[in-house]
């Protein structure tokens, strides 16, 4: 049985639509993959600036000097 024309330019695009597809796919993935990096990093510089703020100065240097002091 002959296959048609038309059959034959499908058949012979197939590997550059599957290539065009993962294309996509793996765009898709590192996008999200990248913006969760961000994202963590980003919390992560909050967290520690805010700990950094609430604890006083005073507090800090008199637990040092109690720890040297024994």
């Amino acid at each position: 049985m002959k296959m048609s024309n038309r059959r034959l330019v499908i058949g012979s695009l197939q590997p550059l639509l599957f290539c065009i597809g993962m294309y996509f796919v793996i765009l898709i993935f590192s996008v999200f993959v990248c913006s969760s990096i961000y994202h963590a990093i980003k919390s992560n510089k909050k967290a520690a600036t805010t700990e950094v703020k609430t604890m006083p100065v005073a507090s800090v240097n008199a637990k040092a000097a109690t720890s040297f002091s024994r």
